[in-house]
């Protein structure tokens, strides 16, 4: 953003870029435009290259050019600062309108999953395709978009709460990005596009090694939601003969990933959101990963794509979800009464894609109303 009120002269003095793709213009003020305190002036990122060039304090202004006094003919110009942030930079629509998505997710059919089946659905119909594995059918009938897919003998019975609990399969497709979402997500298909395309813009307009990720194979981690780009799932086809191998039915980690052993959760555990994050330093060459792996979590140098409904100060408003639903989008066109602090937090989810724990069917269909 800009510190002037108005638009400046294109009288450019000079400007530089940080290694984060952040761009600092000075120019010439305009006739309207109010010019910045010498305290930011002095705060540059970089020093004037002109020999007179410098910041300069005269009446309160600060000016470019020779110091006042120092020259009977010459006139200090009155200069302006202009900020052109990595993170303030528009995705255009067209770029976001054309990626095409399969989003995907993995069930055990426990009775909140079936309850929330219908809107999990109608936010899955909203992406390219679609699909939804388990070991089995959720009713008698068979259901077109549940994939059932043989599953190793798990140390416990399926009749244990914890069975398949946090336990990773793969899947692989040709989509330009593969996104695995939890049934516990309330998914914004059109927001998730506009922050694939954000992510991919800002990586692009960032360092050199950014710069060179946005190019090629590719993971995504909005949360515990994982995106895959079409080369990282060409390189994982790959590599699967390696990647696939599972531990062996019978064994404490039966069913997790190989490449997991001796790692964080292992034998008791594989979920996503440490076996992603593992799976791209295992593959060869390594795949670079951007974003965070924890669903609330800011990434540095990147905006929220997920907002975490159980943090502490979500919970202390005391509404059940629908009633948080509500204050989110009230909090949204800053009508909210919620305090200052909580207000702050609920505003951060103005744009993300995904909320995690949103898990009362009534609160998705009232979020879809709501939140769009």
């Amino acid at each position: 953003d800009a510190s002037g009120e108005t638009s400046w002269a294109n009288n450019v003095i000079q400007e530089a870029v940080d290694e984060d793709g952040d761009r600092v213009i000075i120019s010439e003020c305009g006739a309207t435009t109010r010019p910045p305190d010498f305290a930011e002036c002095l705060k540059l990122p970089f020093r004037f290259s002109h020999p007179s060039g410098a910041c300069r304090l005269s009446s309160s202004l600060v000016s470019y050019g020779p110091l006042v006094g120092s020259d009977a003919g010459a006139t200090s110009r009155p200069l302006c600062v202009s900020r052109s942030m990595r993170m303030n930079l528009r995705v255009d629509p067209t770029e976001s309108e054309g990626l095409k998505i399969l989003c995907f997710a993995w069930t055990t059919w426990k009775p909140q999953d079936v309850a929330l089946l219908q809107e999990v659905r109608h936010a899955f119909k909203q992406c390219d395709g679609y699909r939804i594995f388990s070991d089995r059918q959720p009713f008698a009938r068979q259901e077109p978009d549940v994939v059932t897919v043989p599953v190793s003998q798990q140390a416990t019975g399926r009749e244990d709460e914890k069975w398949l609990y946090h336990r990773l399969q793969e899947d692989v497709s040709a989509y330009d990005w593969l996104v695995n979402v939890e049934f516990d997500h309330f998914l914004l298909t059109q927001k998730l596009r506009r922050s694939i395309a954000s992510y991919l813009l800002l990586l692009r307009q960032g360092h050199p090694e950014q710069r060179q990720a946005a190019e090629g194979p590719l993971m995504l981690m909005f949360g515990n939601a994982f995106l895959f780009n079409r080369m990282m799932v060409s390189e994982m086809k790959r590599q699967w003969p390696r990647l696939g191998e599972t531990a062996p039915s019978g064994h404490e980690a039966s069913g997790c990933p190989s490449f997991m052993q001796d790692r964080f959760e292992w034998p008791r555990a594989c979920s996503q959101d440490i076996a992603y994050p593992n799976l791209v330093t295992v593959m060869n060459p390594q795949v670079p990963a951007y974003g965070s792996p924890g669903c609330g979590q800011k990434p540095e140098d990147f905006p929220l794509a997920c907002f975490e409904v159980q943090r502490q100060p979500v919970q202390e408003l005391g509404l059940d979800q629908s009633g948080l639903v509500r204050t989110l989008a009230e909090s949204f066109s800053t009508r909210s009464g919620a305090g200052p602090k909580v207000l702050r937090l609920l505003r951060t989810a103005q744009d993300v894609p995904l909320f995690h724990h949103l898990s009362d069917p009534n609160a998705r269909k009232l979020a879809r109303e709501l939140l769009q």
